[in-house]
């Protein structure tokens, strides 16, 4: 990450017209009220508590880790040196420490924070620093899967717990230094968060906008998840970053082919809520999920993508040549298609298709 190369704006156009969002109305809450229809709200209220085995014991641990409380902030400052150079580069190795895969700092932009939280309670602006974590999801799970069966939830929820005992410890050790901190990590049902994390994580130079409408990392590609936490410690924010994927996603369409419920756009990119983007249909994607009667969450965008496969010597050459030169572009998008990375490898498969109907586990064919 650190030869990636840094610019002062994001390569796609952010205005200052962006208005903050209410967290009722994020899809799942659209989805939740009936906003969606009847059966995708009955498939929320299916799926909150888990409708799969290990997705539900992943969320009994992440509800206990949101339960914890926030240590007092010290009344003393820690004898460190107050450098904020210094203490970024000690705080994001810390965070390496606690094995992040990705480390980034950044401003937080007021449009980043929630307008309302899920009660109607107005969110303060708070903070004005983030620490950004980004941990990668299983790669070899979500190879064997086929993208929309039993094993999506599980697979994000295993980047989740991680990241929700690493943010919070995070968040506890500076307190301890004497800075505030709050640690801000999901998914959307824990409810510890008052911050968009896409702001953040292209503020911070962890990724660029991609074509399925999230942040798109050049080593990790959309298999990750993030977190953040916002404190008043005193930081030096990372730049932005430009590897060349507003030109890459322009001509791949890979994502949006393998969508199952058509949500990612195969058109241009568009101005929405003051910035530009390739906008998914929030709608069309959260009603497949949550209504999704062969499996949990859907993540056939995150294992399509060619950005999305894993750190070997012969995709880092071909991401070093794709970085370096838009002309390798279409090349890179042929082979990738070509190679059906959206296939499942049945062989590698681990997991039972199960799933809770009502106390009961029943295995599904």
């Amino acid at each position: 990450m650190y030869n990636i190369k840094r610019v002062d704006k994001p390569t796609t156009l952010i205005t200052d017209s962006i208005q903050r969002i209410d967290m009722r109305d994020t899809a799942y809450g659209l989805a939740a009220r009936g906003e969606y229809g009847a059966a995708v709200q009955k498939g929320v209220q299916k799926s909150l508590p888990g409708k799969y085995p290990l997705s539900a014991a992943q969320k009994d641990v992440l509800d206990h880790l949101a339960r914890v409380q926030a240590n007092a902030t010290a009344s003393q400052m820690a004898p460190i040196p107050q450098d904020p150079a210094v203490l970024t580069h000690h705080i994001k190795a810390v965070g390496y420490f606690l094995k992040a895969d990705v480390m980034g700092a950044c401003k937080v932009p007021q449009s980043a924070y929630y307008s309302h939280d899920k009660q109607g309670n107005p969110i303060e602006c708070r903070y004005e620093n983030a620490i950004v974590i980004v941990m990668r999801k299983e790669w070899s799970t979500m190879r064997a899967s086929q993208g929309s069966d039993w094993i999506g939830d599980p697979i994000s929820f295993q980047a989740y717990a991680h990241l929700a005992l690493v943010t919070e410890t995070l968040a506890n050790y500076i307190r301890r230094l004497g800075w505030e901190a709050s640690p801000q990590y999901g998914p959307s049902f824990v409810n510890k968060y008052q911050v968009l994390l896409p702001p953040l994580l292209l503020a911070a130079g962890i990724g660029e906008v991609s074509r399925a409408g999230i942040i798109l990392n050049p080593f990790l590609g959309l298999a990750f998840k993030a977190a953040a936490v916002l404190t008043d410690m005193p930081i030096v924010p990372d730049k932005p970053i430009d590897f060349g994927l507003q030109n890459f996603c322009q001509q791949c369409k890979i994502c949006a082919e393998n969508c199952p419920s058509k949500a990612i756009p195969t058109g241009d990119k568009v101005m929405y809520n003051g910035y530009e983007t390739w906008k998914l249909d929030v709608r069309r994607c959260a009603s497949f999920n949550f209504t999704n009667r062969n499996g949990t969450m859907c993540n056939r965008c995150v294992k399509s993508c060619p950005w999305s496969q894993p750190t070997t010597w012969q995709h880092n050459l071909v991401r070093a040549l794709v970085m370096r030169s838009r002309w390798i572009h279409p090349l890179a998008i042929r082979s990738a298609r070509a190679l059906k990375l959206g296939n499942a490898h049945p062989k590698d498969k681990w997991w039972f298709d199960m799933e809770y109907v009502g106390d009961e586990i029943k295995m599904r064919t």
